[in-house]
């Protein structure tokens, strides 16, 4: 005996191919979610990735604590200290490794992407930013936001520049 499960009035019929917007096709695999097989640069990409994202999020955590408890106070120095570093970091290691060929793309993009994406952070910068300027406290607020757009510019420089000495 075959049981038919009651769909309620807000559920719609799914398509013959399985979406739930019938005329639509499958949208297309993403990086782990495909039906063709990985080439092997993918699954390394995928792999350093992951762990140089991992890597960036505890390193983040760690320092920016760290630096906040240091700090003391309400103006967010964990936040502006990682995001420096991580420009002064990204402006070295990009223009080293678009200088020398002896890094691969892959661990580039783990670095880079993977690393330092993770270890910086833009969305936490313009919460932080938002709420000091909420909080009435305009000048300690502009001053973090040119801190962090102007330091960040200068700070990727000096690392491209300290890149081409080594």
């Amino acid at each position: 005996m075959q049981v038919k499960i009651k769909r309620r009035w807000s559920s719609p019929e799914p398509s013959a191919l399985g979406l739930m917007t019938p005329g639509r096709r499958p949208a297309p695999g993403v990086f782990c979610w495909t039906e063709r097989r990985a080439e092997e640069g993918e699954t390394v990409r995928i792999t350093l990735l992951i762990v140089f994202g991992a890597l960036g999020t505890l390193a983040r955590y760690g320092l920016q604590g760290l630096v906040q408890e240091r700090a003391g106070s309400s103006f967010p120095a964990g936040t502006l200290v990682v995001n420096l570093l991580g420009c002064f970091l990204l402006g070295g290691i990009a223009e080293y490794a678009m200088r020398h060929l002896s890094v691969p793309p892959e661990w580039r993009i783990g670095m880079t992407v993977g690393f330092l994406g993770a270890f910086t952070t833009f969305s936490t910068f313009t919460f932080e930013a938002v709420r000091l300027m909420q909080d009435g406290e305009w000048w300690r607020g502009w001053t973090y936001i040119l801190a962090s757009v102007v330091g960040g510019m200068l700070a990727i420089v000096l690392g491209m520049r300290l890149a081409d000495r080594i």
